[in-house]
């Protein structure tokens, strides 16, 4: 997956309406299933009707994944996939973690190629997140990772970087 330069802007706007549409959609539709289900099943016993509620809420969870598949496959949220499927990529590198460390410090090209990928990665989400606590530490080892790559005379980019690179280093380990 190429990165992407988007507007943060508009990233933000989009992302805030679907998380309000998303707490709008749940409330309403649980809501709404849960005293229908209690009107024609519940109980007069206050307390009863726990596993009504949850049927209420899990009926409110698919009506948002319905919703969620059509709204994300529009252009409308272009940004909001993307950055979705950059979280999904990132934490896929973050799961082989440990690997990865260890063939970053062997040298492996891929490894590199990777790491380098995947601080990129982890800046440009940051930034739209506007997650400024860790940027300093993430900022060292983009410095460091550089340094390296530079004392190793390589030249690595973030366009370097495919899925597939993960799953042949998987496979080599």
């Amino acid at each position: 997956m190429k990165l992407q330069q988007i507007d943060k802007a508009v990233y933000r706007k989009r992302s805030t309406q679907l998380m309000i549409m998303t707490v709008v959609i749940l409330l309403a539709t649980s809501l709404s299933v849960s005293n229908i289900l209690i009107a024609l099943f519940g109980s007069e016993v206050n307390g009863e009707n726990f596993w009504l509620n949850a049927a209420g809420v899990i009926a409110g969870l698919f009506v948002i994944s319905l919703v969620y598949k059509v709204i994300l496959a529009k252009p409308y949220m272009a940004e909001v996939n993307y950055v979705r499927n950059l979280k999904k990529e990132m934490n896929r590198i973050y799961r082989n973690s440990k690997m990865l460390q260890a063939k970053t410090e062997e040298g492996n090209k891929q490894a590199l190629i990777i790491s380098y990928y995947n601080f990129q990665l982890c800046k440009q989400i940051y930034q739209l997140d506007n997650n400024t606590l860790t940027m300093d530490e993430l900022n060292e080892k983009i410095r460091a990772l550089d340094q390296r790559l530079e004392e190793m005379g390589l030249e690595i980019t973030a366009d370097d970087y495919t899925p597939e690179l993960l799953d042949e280093l998987k496979s080599v380990t």
